[in-house]
Formats: C-alpha cells, structure tokens, sequence
C-alpha cells in the first residue's frame, strides 16, 4: 500500500534532474556563442590572445598603446548597441588609423615678395649693339619672370590633385571605409606598385589615374566583405626626378613634385640662359619628343595646353636661341624677342603689345645687318605693305613718337583763372579768349580770399593742453605757497601754450586770424620778458620803450599785415600784355604788345586784336614785371595817435601830411617829436652798412689783437680771442629797422609839422603819446628811467643815475633824441666850451647812453666779464650805425 508513494517521488527526482540538466546546456551553448563573438572582433594586425592576456590597460604607461585602443572600441561599440554580443569588424593599419599628414606652408605669391627693381645690363653682344643704338638696354623678353625665387613657381602640395594624376610608388594613400567593415588606413605605394589592407592582402594601384582608385579598391574590398561604403585620397605627394641639360641657366638634375609639369620645371631650373631659346622647350620620353613648348604663348596668349605633366625619368632640353629682333620706341612692351623664321613686322609689333598711344606711323626705322659685314638703315611708313616685311636676325625696328604739336589751338598763360589751350576758330579775338575782368582773376586769388574766414571761426574753442597747463599751475602753487600772489587769469594771459591753436597754424588757415594769433603771442611774450628782467635788460643794452621803439615782432607782424592786404587785392598790370607769334615759314618769332585795359574794360575794337593760330598770349601781374610807381598798389601803415590808425592805399605821389590827413589827423595825445618813421629802402641801405661796419670792426679788433699781444701774458690770449669773436657775432646779428629821424621839433604839435615827403610802399609811421620820462642806460650805476624835469639837463640825469663807474667811457657818449637824432659828447665838447654835453637839454623820450670803454694791454688782465663788455660795444655800434 505504501509502495505506490515511493514510485511516485522517485519519478520526479528524475524530472527535475532533468530539467536542470536541459538548463546547464542552454548556458553553455550561450557562453559558447558570446566567445566565438568576442574571438571573431579581434583584428588580424593584432598580436596573439597570448600576448594579449598579459597586457593590463589599467597600467597608464600602456593605456595609449594600439592594442588597449583597439580593446576600448570594441568595449565602447559592444555597449552603444545595448550590450549585444555582436560588433562590426575594425581594420586598423599597422602605423593606427589617425590622419598626421600637415601640409607644408604655401609659398608666397609674387606680389608678396618685395624685390628691388634689377637694372638691365646687357649680357650678348647683340643686347650691347640695341642699348647702343636705341640708347638704353633693353631686357629679353620672358628673362625678368626668372628673377624670383624658383619656390614662388612650385606646385602646392596640397592642392586638389587633378583626377589624371598617375599613382606611382611613393604617393601615400587615406583609405576610410564605414559600414559592415571599418576602417581608416594610411598606406604608401610600395616599389611593387602595391598597398597593403588588413584582411584583403595586397592590392595593386600603380598606372591608375586617381580618378579610378575608388572604384578599384571597393572592387578589391567587395571580395571579402559587403554593405560597405569607400573613400580613398592622396595624402604626400612622391618625388620624381627630371634631368634639364641644354641652354638651360642651372642643368641638372632636380628633384621636383610629381604634380610638377613642364612650366614648373623651368622655373626650378631658373630658366633658360641668354643664349637658350624660350620657344622651342622639348620634353624627352623613352626617346621620343612629346611637347615642344613655345614659352611665348603662355606669356602672350596664356595658352598652357602644350604644357605637359612630368613623370620620372623626363628629360627636358632648352635649345640655342633662334633669331634676336629688338624693337624699340613708341611700343607698349620694347624688348629683345626671339622671333620664328617666318616672322614678319606685323608679327614683332603684336607681339610687342602693339603701337602705343602716341606712335608716329608716318615712320618707323629698321637697322639691319648686311650678309655680316655691315649695317644698313631701312626707313618706311608703317603700312599694309611695312607689316608684311620680313624679319631678319639681328633686325632693330624703332618705332618714332607724334610730334607734341597742337593745330588750330592758341594759348593763354600768366595771371589768369583759367590758364591753358584753348580751340582757335578763323576770325577770333582777344575778347573771344579774355571777355571778361573776372577772367584775370588767378585761382589763387580767390582761394587767399576763401581763407579769409575758417570754418570753425564760430566754434567754442578747445583749449587741448588744459589739464596739463592746471597741473602745472597747481605745481607751481604749492612750490610757492602763500607768496606767490600773482594772478591766475595774468598767469595764463603770458603763457602763450594756453591758445587753442598756435599762431602758426593760424597764419596758414587764413590770413588775418594768423596775424593776430602772430601779435597776441608776441605780446604776451614781451609782457613776460617786461616783467621778468626789465631791471637787468635796462642796465645792459639800448632800450627804446620810453619812446615807443619800433620791435622786431611788431615789424614782422606789419610786414605780414601788409602781405596780407596785398594778397587779397588783384595786382594785375592793365596796361601790357604780349601776344607771341612764330612765323611758319621762316620760324621767327616776334611780340605783339595789347592792352588789357583798353581791350577788356574799355572794349576798344582797335585793341582787340585778332588772334592767329599758335598765338600765345600773356598777361602780366605786377609782381611779374616791375611797373611804375604811379601804376603799382602802394600801402602804408599809421599807428599810434591817430585818429583812424591802419593799413591805408597810396594814391599817385601822396605825401605824408595828405595820409594823415585821410586818417583824420592826430589825437591830442600825440608825441609829433617822437615820430618813428621807417622805410623799406633805408632798411636796406642800413642793414648794408651794418653789414660793412661788423667787416671793419672784425679787421680792427684783429689787428688790435696783434699789437695789444706783445703787452699781455700768453693765457689772456685766447680770453681775449674770445670776446672779440662774441662783439662780432652780435654785431653781425642785430638787423636794421629802417628808421628816418623826421625833422620835427619837440614844440610841434599839429601834422603840418612834418615835413611834407611823398610816401613809398611799406612805409610805417608810429605816433607815440607823450611821454613822461627820460633814460639813461649802459655802464652807470643805476640805470633807469626817471621823471622828466625841463630844468634838468643831461649832467643832472646822469648824477641821478650814479654817472659813470670806472670803466665807462663819458667821452663817448651820446644821446638819442626821441625823433632819432644822435647827439654826441665829443661833438659837443670842446677846449674853449668845456662839457657842454652835461649842460645839454633833454626832452620826454630822449635816452642817455653811456657806452664802456675798449680796454688793451695791462688792463686785459683786470676784466672778469669779456661777454658782458662785448655785448655792450656791439649793441652800442650798430645804435649808432643805424640811427644816423
């Protein structure tokens, strides 16, 4: 009864066993397939499972290595399929699969590289007989292109490689194929003419065009393997070697690029010598020629079609130079061309660029050589019959140039708007050339008159050095502290940087507004000097400020005030002007004097006179031709104590009581004895005798030098030297003002006081006020001006001021009266009148000048200033010189 149970579980012991016996199997199977998966991804490159199983790529030494990055891509791919067993297979090449081709720099372009422009020199005989016969050398045509680097001229390497590129050993290969099979390969061609891929063997691709390797390889790699996609590229480029003999300027053999053509290869030879020919370049090939590449048709034309690629083993040959014409003159391109047998002129002038602009085809000349023996001259019309004319070896063709020769025109010059040619019609006249008195007007006239006002004449002015002129204020402030009291606004008015813009710069925008820029800055500048050393300059050199001295920056600025004024006024002379004739029969030439006052604004038909084809008319300004006083514009200049100071134009022989009469005479202030006249010719004639004066002085002082040598001791040679050079230096430098002393009296008051004298161009009257003091300046001991007493005589003025130390010379005094009259002691004093100079009678403006005396010998050794004595003497002569 119990025996039944037993059965029952004994049976299903044996299913179960069963059971997991059936699912042990299963596993293993599995395991199976996922090994031979993993065994069939193993690249065949790679080295054995053995090797393999020893490599830890945790190790960072070993984790860059081709195994542990062919073992991460196979890890990486199995994972990115969502941990499927199955990959695709990889062919990596043995040197990996990474692309390390960098292309080489490119060369510079031409225009890139700056050379110096070669002078032509003549390197045959027959380049030395053309430079001898046009009279300059003429280059070869073609030669210049070989004078840059041959590199400029090298193909790139890695430009685009045209598809009839032949595959040869050497050239390096990017193979990349994606798909059912990976792979990206960098192979080279083996001298077999073979590549090798992993897992198809070799493959044969020497003699294919580069447009045929694609589909060669996918043909090869179809053979194992499916679903796949194929691209291949050249990476470097091999080298092949050519041979250039012949006229060449460097044979040899040269190592060139396999994408190098013909072109190419003459340029990296340097091209052809001075006797090899440029038109007849034959590349050589297992015998035979396969291009005879004429360089003028890609010089001339740009035709490259005879241009071939080269390949190993290429011989290129540069003949001798066929036959040499030069062709000169009126051409577009003159040069030595290497001309055909059968080349005719026509052929040289289009070869040439044709005849240029300003080519005469009346003529043209050809010198020929004569069966070698002697040469000839051919002359002839460049016509139908010219251009067919055979060219010969030797040959120099000169083109003539046009005559510059105008027909039916006359011209009009000199002080006009308009100059230049004009068209002569029969019949016309000087109105037809001249209608107008606008037409006289010259451009720049007007533009003088346009820049009398500038644009920003309305701006607000920027004072650009501001903050740094504030910092220097600020700087200065504090340096001096609460001592320095002197106003801020008077600071700035004597600093002549504070301007917007300088005088400079203002004289040449416009004319009037630079000559006040002139005048304010000469201003501040004398206030500051004024201000600064007016004690010490007193004491040291003539002074004319108590009388209104004419300065050197006030004369500048009225000579520029006048400028002015005559620079915007037209000067033309109205009554000559000349019509230049040549007579074309015999080519004299003659001079046919107009009027353009009578023909322009008068209209006179008589003056109007007609013109001739050829006719050069001229007008005149006043400038260009001296024309008479009466004719020219006169301008003269009152300032001072008038009552309508300026700029004033002369009438025919005006006096000088007439312009002050126009000025509307003089003011009740006006000083008439201390007039300063000045005028431009007496300015000459002074500045010459000044001139001459510094000449004397110089031979005197030399001359005293050689006698006073023998009394004084060896070392006080050259201190004396010294300072005789510093009298003459300023001497030579203090320039004349050309003052007149007027003939007035210091009781004149009225203008009929002056002498009534007719005025000149240029001339300037300064009218001071009344002044109120009298000078004494040069070697006393107290130099100054003091307060004009009428009692006081010039002895009482020089007892104020300390009379004379030691070392003056009292003799010599003198006195410069206000009107410019110089009163000398020694002309006054005498044996029976005493010191008549001590009792002589001073007026308001009158300067007493004390000068030092010339000491020599002994007393050369007492002096310890020479510069301060030879400043005194030379200023003090050339007073005296240009006030008498």
């Amino acid at each position: 009864m119990f025996a039944v149970p037993n059965v029952f579980f004994l049976n299903h012991r044996i299913v179960i066993h069963m059971r997991k016996s059936l699912l042990l199997t299963g596993l293993l199977i599995l395991c199976a397939q996922v090994c031979l998966s993993q065994s069939a991804a193993i690249p065949l490159s790679q080295a054995a499972p053995s090797q393999q199983s020893t490599l830890d790529c945790s190790d960072p030494s070993v984790a860059n290595s081709v195994q542990c990055s062919a073992q991460n891509q196979s890890v990486g791919g199995a994972t990115d399929r969502g941990g499927s067993s199955l990959s695709t297979p990889v062919l990596n090449s043995p040197t990996g699969g990474q692309d390390r081709y960098v292309p080489t720099t490119p060369p510079l372009n031409p225009s890139q590289i700056r050379t110096g422009t070669m002078p032509v020199r003549p390197e045959t005989e027959f380049e030395q007989m053309v430079a001898d016969s046009v009279g300059r050398a003429l280059p070869l045509f073609g030669q210049s292109l070989f004078l840059l680097p041959p590199s400029t001229f090298a193909p790139v390497d890695w430009m685009q490689v045209p598809s009839d590129y032949i595959l040869g050993p050497g050239d390096e290969l990017q193979v990349r194929i994606w798909g059912q099979v990976e792979a990206n390969l960098r192979v080279s061609v083996d001298r077999s003419g073979q590549i090798y891929i992993p897992q198809v063997g070799q493959v044969s691709v020497a003699g294919l065009h580069y447009g045929e390797l694609e589909d060669h390889l996918k043909t090869e790699v179809a053979k194992n393997f499916k679903n796949f996609h194929l691209t291949a590229n050249i990476g470097r480029l091999r080298s092949i070697q050519v041979l250039v003999v012949g006229n060449a300027r460097y044979p040899g053999t040269y190592t060139i690029s396999s994408l190098s053509s013909l072109v190419n290869a003459i340029f990296a030879s340097g091209g052809p010598s001075a006797q090899g020919s440029l038109r007849h370049i034959q590349v050589r090939r297992d015998r035979h020629t396969i291009s005879d590449f004429d360089f003028y048709d890609l010089l001339i034309k740009g035709d490259k079609s005879k241009d071939v690629r080269l390949q190993p083993g290429d011989v290129i040959y540069i003949p001798h130079v066929g036959p040499l014409v030069a062709i000169a003159g009126s051409v577009n391109t003159p040069a030595i061309y290497e001309m055909r047998d059968d080349s005719t002129l026509n052929d040289l002038v289009e070869i040439a660029g044709d005849l240029s602009t300003v080519a005469d085809t009346g003529k043209i000349t050809v010198d020929r050589v004569v069966d070698h023996q002697a040469r000839k001259t051919l002359e002839f019309p460049y016509d139908q019959q010219a251009r067919a004319l055979p060219l010969k070896d030797g040959d120099i063709v000169r083109v003539l140039s046009i005559v510059p020769r105008f027909e039916d025109t006359v011209t009009l010059r000199g002080n006009v708007a308009n100059p230049g040619r004009y068209a002569w019609k029969p019949g016309m006249r000087v109105r037809d050339l001249i209608p107008d008195s606008q037409a006289l007007l010259t451009r720049g006239y007007w533009r003088n008159r346009a820049s009398i006002v500038i644009g920003n004449a309305t701006e607000y002015p920027i004072q650009e050095r501001l903050h740094s002129g504030n910092a220097a204020n600020n700087q200065r402030n504090s340096v001096s502290g609460p001592a320095d009291t002197t106003p801020q606004g008077f600071a700035r008015a004597q600093d002549p940087d504070q301007n917007s813009s300088t005088p400079e710069d203002l004289q040449d925008a416009n004319g009037s507004a630079g000559l006040a820029g002139v005048a304010a800055d000469e201003t501040s500048v004398d206030a500051a000097q004024s201000s600064n050393g007016e004690s010490a300059s007193s004491g040291n050199q003539p002074s004319m400020q108590n009388q209104g001295g004419i300065s050197e920056s006030n004369s500048v600025m009225t000579k520029n005030v006048v400028e002015d004024v005559r620079r915007n006024a037209p000067e033309i002379n109205w009554d000559y002007a000349i019509i230049q004739r040549v007579n074309p029969v015999d080519l004299t030439s003659k001079l046919i004097w107009m009027s353009p006052r009578k023909a322009v604004l008068e209209r006179d038909e008589q003056s109007n006179l007609e013109l001739e084809a050829g006719d050069i008319v001229t007008i005149f300004s006043q400038r260009d031709i001296s024309v008479p006083q009466s004719d020219r514009s006169q301008y003269v200049i009152l300032e001072g104590e008038v009552m309508r100071p300026g700029v004033y134009k002369l009438e025919n022989n005006e006096t000088l009581r007439s312009i002050l009469l126009r000025a509307g005479g003089l003011t009740p202030d006006a000083y008439v004895y201390g007039a300063q006249f000045t005028r431009d010719s007496a300015r000459k004639d002074q500045q010459k005798s000044l001139d001459e004066l510094a000449r004397s002085m110089e031979v005197q002082i030399r001359q005293t030098a050689v006698s006073a040598a023998a009394s004084i001791q060896p070392g006080d040679v050259p201190q004396m030297l010294t300072a005789q050079e510093a009298i003459i230096s300023q001497l030579r430098s203090t320039r004349a003002t050309g003052r007149v002393a007027l003939p007035v009296k210091p009781r004149d008051k009225t203008l009929t006081d002056f002498p009534d004298m007719v005025m000149e161009d240029n001339d300037r009257l300064i009218i001071p006020h009344t002044p109120s003091t009298v000078s004494v300046i040069g070697d006393v001991y107290n130099p100054g001006s003091f307060i004009f007493d009428p009692h006081n005589s010039a002895g009482a003025y020089l007892q104020i001021a300390g009379k004379g130390k030691p070392q003056s010379d009292l003799h010599h005094a003198f006195v410069l009266r206000a009107n410019g009259v110089v009163v000398a002691a020694n002309d006054v004093n005498g044996p029976f009148v005493g010191s008549k100079f001590n009792r002589l009678r001073l007026y308001p403006g009158d300067q007493i000048i004390v000068p030092y005396k010339l000491p020599t010998g002994a007393f050369v050794r007492g002096l310890r200033d020479w510069t301060q004595v030879s400043s005194q003497l030379a200023l003090t002569a050339a007073a005296v010189a240009i006030l008498k």
